[in-house]
């Protein structure tokens, strides 16, 4: 982590052997992965304090390119991301207030190899809405937009063969706004 001052404080997760931290929130609290001795993947949160939390979604696998990894946090604290489970198949999660809950798109399917993944949440905003894709059984990608209730809502633009979300508007009185690449 390197603060505005150009001090750089290492992140390092117990028993880790390698640290990525992926995302930080406007109070400071940051979210990544680590890998363990197996290359299986598993979350943390470290607060602003330097405490590290770790854990896992449910189900996720322990052996290699299997496990959790978070790639977005919004200012309450909320993290989504996906895990892959022992059969490398991947779903969605999202962290909130420490209880992990997993999520599948409708239409979403294993697509075979760790390289694929159901699921890619990349954006959460403070209303706890998220965005991601996912690929369905024909191999296609499309957009999600879930809800902070677990509704979904699947989008591709016009004419497109592959939808891929990179964001979603933080902006807490225009909810759903989203940016992918053309």
């Amino acid at each position: 982590m390197r603060a505005a001052d150009g001090t750089i404080t290492p992140i390092d997760a117990p028993g880790a052997q390698g640290t990525f931290a992926n995302a930080i929130n406007p109070a400071g609290t940051i979210t990544g992965y680590y890998t363990d001795a197996s290359f299986a993947s598993h979350g943390f949160v470290r607060a602003t304090d330097g405490t590290i939390t770790t854990f896992d979604g449910p189900g996720a696998g322990t052996s290699f390119f299997q496990g959790t990894n978070p790639g977005t946090i919004n200012p309450a604290g909320a993290i989504a991301g996906y895990y892959t489970d022992a059969g490398y198949i991947s779903h969605g999660f999202v962290r909130a207030k420490g209880t992990v809950t997993s999520f599948d798109p409708p239409g979403s399917v294993n697509t075979i190899g760790f390289a694929f993944n159901n699921q890619v949440p990349v954006g959460i905003n403070p209303a706890g809405e998220i965005t991601g894709s996912y690929i369905d059984a024909s191999f296609a990608s499309h957009g999600f937009l879930r809800s902070a209730k677990g509704s979904f809502t699947s989008f591709d633009p016009p004419g497109s063969i592959s939808t891929q979300p990179s964001s979603i508007n933080q902006s807490r009185g225009d909810h759903g706004k989203l940016l992918y690449p053309r």
